[in-house]
């Protein structure tokens, strides 16, 4: 079909309005532009959680996720090193993990947990070092991520207001921009109220968790995590983050992990042997 002009009166006119239409359609592609998407309105604080841990409490087993790690650390000499790995994670709610990074199959670092203590694997000294859950140790204060910080950290674990801890003051709600902040205060050394952890979630859809920031006592950050590139489980399933990216600003390191591939494994439970401390931390 031929499309002409003609010269004069109404048929140019209406001629010269459909070449312009049709050069129109042609630019944008027969869409409308689209405009900046509006944040949804603020919502209680509980509701705002309620739909975070909805999500999260739809994931039943043992999740693995296998991916790509890619960071810097700092060095004690202050010399900068980056590396490149290859990352598996297993968790099973609520204090499983198991967090494994190799290269070419060499292990590099090995991070695991299960619901009486925890383990890492040094590959400078080719040994385990492992300790007690809530203990003091230095190998807690040591570890880049203390094993309850991944799952946080990786936004897998439910936010609960209501946890009995005696360090607990409260929660705040903080509204910015395009997150819903939820704020976790504790009692510190002298009593008062310190900021220790913060989630921020997402005020557009799917309204999930963006970011957790950890403070020291003094409020200094010591860590923080981005989540994002949120996809379903499976069809219909809840929905995990398939990039992390965790930084520590007072080590001048960071971190991410890009997530290939989330899946759960039928029948592996808390006896699994991903679970299990090697033998030289039975009795840690």
């Amino acid at each position: 079909m031929k499309f002409g002009v003609m010269i004069g009166g109404t048929h140019a006119h209406v001629g010269a309005s459909f070449a312009l239409a049709l050069l129109v359609l042609i630019v944008t592609g027969g869409c409308e532009t689209p405009s900046k998407a509006i944040p949804r309105n603020p919502v209680s604080m509980r509701s705002a959680i309620e739909t975070v841990n909805t999500n999260t409490s739809a994931i039943q087993g043992t999740l693995r996720a296998s991916g790509f790690v890619d960071g810097t650390s700092t060095r004690s000499d202050g010399k900068k090193m980056d590396y490149h790995l290859d990352g598996v994670l297993f968790y099973l709610r609520p204090t499983y993990v198991r967090f494994d990074l190799k290269s070419f199959g060499d292990r590099k670092f090995l991070l695991g947990s299960n619901a009486e203590s925890f383990w890492v694997f040094d590959k400078a000294e080719e040994r385990y070092h492992c300790a007690r859950h809530g203990e003091e140790s230095e190998l807690a204060d040591a570890l880049p991520i203390p094993p309850d910080r991944v799952v946080d950290a990786l936004g897998l674990s439910l936010i609960d207001l209501d946890a009995d801890d005696e360090r607990t003051l409260g929660h705040v709600q903080r509204i910015v921009s395009d997150f819903q902040q939820v704020l976790f205060l504790e009692r510190d050394s002298d009593g008062l109220a310190a900021l220790r952890k913060e989630y921020w979630l997402d005020r557009y859809s799917p309204y999930l968790i963006r970011r957790v920031i950890f403070r020291d006592v003094q409020g200094d950050v010591e860590m923080v995590s981005e989540l994002s590139d949120y996809k379903p489980l499976a069809s219909g399933g809840p929905l995990l983050p398939h990039s992390m990216k965790a930084e520590w600003p007072r080590r001048g390191s960071q971190m991410r992990f890009r997530v290939s591939n989330w899946r759960i494994i039928p029948g592996l439970g808390p006896d699994a042997l991903q679970f299990q401390p090697p033998s030289a931390c039975r009795n840690p």
